[in-house]
């Protein structure tokens, strides 16, 4: 048996790299190939295929970045600056990845491809129960917190490409206000029904 000659989490950040850059559709196995430095039967072998690749480095992005900052949700301080730290977690410029490579790929990819659709709306419904969750501690907004949770989840998808075109103080700005109107309105009978 060959030992393998390669990290398979370094080729999957590769990966992540390309196809947000370019698409996944933008992409050849031969970009693949040279971007990784490993070679198509490599690959093959231990992905399948390009869609092997793909549904590999959405779980590594998950693991890795994605489930750590929604554990900012499980912080302490005022709901308002609990959600502004999340959704800013995901535009920080120190990190390697701006936005969210869930939604981006979701994007792309959700009409076309049916375990992408399901695998973002899980992903989005895991959120917006956390949301759910931060929103039912806050007196303010605990009766109506499915309703404002749903809001959040649609400022999250918005945000997480809208936002990279703004620099820090902007991308904060935006967070926070869009934060507060949501969190502002009030809701009647007829809305919640």
């Amino acid at each position: 048996m060959r030992y393998k000659e390669y990290n398979t989490n370094k080729v999957l950040e590769k990966c992540i790299r390309l196809f947000w850059a370019k698409g996944f559709k933008g992409c050849s196995i031969n970009e693949i190939v040279e971007e990784t430095g490993v070679n198509r039967f490599s690959l093959y072998h231990e992905f399948q295929d390009k869609n092997g690749l793909l549904y590999a480095s959405l779980k590594l992005y998950k693991e890795r970045y994605s489930d750590p900052n929604t554990l900012l949700l499980k912080e302490d301080g005022s709901t308002s600056q609990i959600l502004t730290n999340f959704l800013l977690s995901f535009l920080n410029d120190k990190d390697e990845f701006q936005g969210c490579y869930l939604i981006h790929i979701g994007t792309e990819l959700a009409d076309e491809i049916p375990q992408i659709n399901k695998l973002v709306k899980t992903y989005l419904h895991d959120i917006e129960t956390e949301l759910i969750r931060v929103l039912k501690q806050d007196l303010n907004t605990k009766s109506h917190a499915h309703i404002y949770a749903r809001q959040l989840v649609g400022l999250f998808c918005t945000t997480m490409s809208f936002c990279l075109i703004l620099n820090d103080e902007e991308k904060a700005n935006h967070i926070e206000k869009s934060i507060n109107v949501i969190l502002s309105k009030k809701f009647s009978h007829a809305t919640s029904s």
